[in-house]
């Protein structure tokens, strides 16, 4: 159980204990240490409440709360404060003892069980399957893929998938494109670049279009999916739209009651004013079934399985994706209250004072295989994660390449590397870090507290990213965390001639160690004992 998780299950005890409601909950580290160590702002939430038959204002409820919080070990001091605030103030044994847990769970420290015995599947990536992955597109493999690690530490068994639309209106522009090269013939094909000459040469033995369009369609997911294990990225399944036709149709029997013919083609129209919009088509005027057609069945089989979360990770372009597909699967009687869609905005890629623009149909757009062959696989995923998925980005390649503490890959992974030293260089004197777990209460002076509760908040992330999906989070953490070491390790001298504040600050710097790396491994991202 992490603190935070700890403290509400006090609190809500004293809310019980007094008759006040057990709902809203919330505990939150606040900026300033004069606060305490976690605060609420529970009672200020609360209109007059009763205590008995006198209503109270949320600045005496806070009171009541705080006189009738219990005596706990952890627990140095419970104050209210106006208007209807609760501070909390733990004991420096309670954060010293932290060290030692730290230590003893090592990699494990970072799982909770929030989530035990749940199941929940994570669609990322799904690039547009007619060219090679571009950085837009790749800005959801380190998202989609971080976010399945957060879900796998708060518990969950995360299923990973790909959906490969490989047919559709798209594949039909592609094929007359791609027949263009191969026939030499001026057919006024939409995609151009130098990738089609490749694909044009590698089939070009095909006689018949669709035979060359469906090689070349495989061989572009090959190199897709191979892009993506160079982010590492793998996923458990690959899904083919194609696969789903037969489905599809079974599917839109079911809806048929919930559809109406108009302009020649059926559209999915229940009674929802938002649903309004030609993307509700279900079958085209021509008899083709429509992108949004299949991809219901494929979500039906999602939620045939019966997981207790999914999740799509799509680009900005699907905005209208989540009412559709959750209005439908509705409609077919699932449960929707566990799906969601996590949206990202593209990435525009920056060289000094140029953005290099992108634009898979005139040629010009850039790859992630060109961005990672720049910058590797480290400062790309962080790089992507560093934000809101919500906010357009600008990837700056001069930064990204940099080798120093401006480039903040660098700078938290320097100081997993001067943690490595350290220890290195303890070995050598014979001060092992982990030899002797005793002398915590040698670490009093602020740089030293402080940094042991920046590592207690990892656990706590993990468990508020696997309900609210905001991994850009976990990066920032990595920062605050190299931050906050950086600052012990300029003011606390580790190696001194007193061993035993030697050995505690030798397995303060060990279990900042422990965490930054599974902070990184979070991230996909590697922690070097040297640089």
């Amino acid at each position: 159980m992490t603190i935070k998780s700890q403290l509400e299950e006090d609190f809500l005890a004293v809310l019980k204990g007094l008759n006040l409601p057990q709902n809203g909950v919330f505990f939150e580290r606040p900026r300033d240490p004069k606060n305490g160590d976690y605060s609420t702002n529970w009672a200020l939430q609360q209109e007059k409440l009763n205590i008995g038959e006198i209503k109270h204002s949320p600045d005496e409820i806070a009171k009541k709360i705080a006189e009738n919080f219990p005596k706990k070990d952890y627990l140095k001091k419970v104050e209210a404060v106006a208007p209807g605030f609760i501070n909390f103030l733990l004991t420096d044994d309670f954060w010293q003892q932290k060290v030692r847990e730290i230590v003893l769970k090592n990699e494990n420290f970072a799982k909770v069980d929030t989530n035990k015995n749940k199941s929940a599947r994570v669609e990322f990536v799904s690039a547009n399957p007619t060219g090679p992955l571009h950085i837009g597109n790749a800005r959801g493999g380190p998202l989609g893929d971080t976010l399945a690690n957060v879900l796998a530490l708060s518990g969950y068994r995360v299923f990973r998938e790909y959906y490969h639309n490989d047919v559709g209106g798209q594949v039909q522009k592609f094929e007359t494109s791609l027949w263009e090269k191969i026939s030499g013939k001026n057919l006024d094909g939409e995609y151009k670049g130098k990738y089609l000459e490749e694909l044009a040469e590698k089939v070009g033995g095909e006689k018949d279009s669709k035979k060359a369009v469906e090689k070349s369609l495989e061989i572009l997911l090959l190199e897709n999916l191979a892009v993506c294990k160079k982010m590492g990225i793998s996923f458990d399944k690959i899904y083919k739209e194609s696969e789903y036709v037969p489905k599809t149709f079974k599917v839109i029997k079911k809806l048929e009651k919930f559809s109406k013919k108009e302009e020649g083609a059926l559209w999915f129209a229940p009674k929802d004013e938002f649903l309004k919009d030609r993307e509700c088509v279900l079958v085209k005027s021509n008899g083709e079934l429509t992108y949004f057609a299949n991809d219901i069945a494929y979500h039906a089989e999602k939620f045939e399985e019966n997981p207790d979360l999914v999740i799509d990770v799509l680009g900005s372009n699907h905005h209208g994706h989540e009412k559709r597909m959750r209005a439908a699967l509705a409609t077919l009687g699932f449960d929707v209250s566990n799906f969601f869609v996590i949206l990202y905005q593209f990435v525009r890629v920056k060289r000094g004072n140029d953005i290099l623009k992108m634009s898979k149909r005139a040629g010009t757009f850039i790859t992630a295989q060109e961005v990672l062959g720049e910058v590797g696989t480290d400062v790309f995923r962080f790089f992507l994660l560093m934000y809101d998925p919500n906010t357009h980005m600008d990837f700056d390649l001069d930064l990204a390449k940099e080798r120093s503490e401006k480039n903040p890959v660098y700078y938290v992974q320097y100081a997993h590397a001067r943690i490595s030293s350290i220890l290195k260089k303890a070995d050598s004197r014979q001060l092992t870090a982990s030899g002797n777990l005793t002398g915590y209460n040698r670490l009093t002076i602020s740089y030293e507290l402080d940094l042991i509760k920046q590592l207690t908040r990892l656990p706590e992330l993990i468990e508020e990213i696997a309900r609210d999906f905001q991994v850009q989070r976990i990066a920032f953490y990595a920062t605050s965390l190299a931050d906050s070491f950086h600052r012990f390790y300029e003011n606390c001298k580790v190696l001194t001639d007193d061993k035993e504040l030697s050995r505690a600050r030798l397995q303060l710097v060990l279990a900042t160690g422990i965490v930054l790396k599974s902070t990184l491994g979070i991230l996909g991202v590697s922690a070097p004992e040297k640089m």
